[in-house]
């Protein structure tokens, strides 16, 4: 890593520009490259410290990506107001410093992949929903709104294993419980019940009497 970072000091020609001479070791501040595909392509947008400053973040460019800007503007965002997990009350987030900076050669970012499984997509779509879910059952729990399952929409996995019960409670699948394209042998627990002869009302009641005489 030190020795990358001393051979593209080593390749870049003198800035246009006074550098801080300011020595920085072992850096813990994170800047992050923001895509913004309405911007034009010589500005560039970041998220930086609240400590940086427009000298930091053009040093910052210039000593480690050989990267010259011509202007910088910040700005100081304000985070929403939210509301506190035991409920006690709101408070608002830190706020976010964005730099946008002017480049004296032109980035175009790369399209984006149209296949992103290699990144789990449908998995990370999934814990976000779920994610979702909980935090509004936390706010209606703390606005003493009562959760009724009843009332919610059915989802279509509850639909399918809806059909499925009532095949099997109504013997048109006996033993069996359809898996996709496979059937699962069920337990002896899940066969139908067998219809019993139940003895008829006259013939207790005269048996009822009897013990009664004697």
């Amino acid at each position: 890593m030190a020795e990358a970072l001393a051979q593209a000091v080593a390749r870049q020609g003198p800035a246009s520009f006074k550098l801080g001479t300011k020595a920085v070791y072992l850096p813990n501040h994170v800047v992050t490259f923001v895509r913004k595909d309405k911007s034009p392509a010589n500005m560039a947008t970041f998220n930086v410290p609240l400590t940086f400053t427009k000298f930091d973040i053009r040093d910052y460019l210039w000593n480690l990506y050989n990267v010259e800007t011509t202007a910088v503007r910040s700005q100081v965002k304000q985070s929403a107001i939210e509301r506190r997990s035991t409920g006690s009350g709101y408070f608002r987030p830190q706020s976010t410093k964005v730099m946008t900076v002017q480049l004296t050669k032109p980035f175009v970012w790369p399209s984006p992949p149209a296949d992103l499984e290699p990144w789990n997509k449908k998995l990370w779509e999934a814990r976000e929903s779920v994610s979702r879910e909980q935090y509004r059952g936390d706010i209606r729990k703390q606005l003493g709104r009562l959760a009724r399952p009843s009332k919610d929409k059915e989802s279509p996995e509850r639909k399918f294993l809806r059909k499925q019960a009532g095949r099997i409670l109504r013997g048109a699948a006996p033993g069996k419980w359809d898996q996709g394209n496979k059937e699962v042998e069920l337990d002896s627990k899940w066969d139908p019940p067998k219809k019993r002869k139940a003895k008829s009302w006259r013939l207790i009641k005269r048996q009822s009497k009897r013990s009664v005489r004697k």
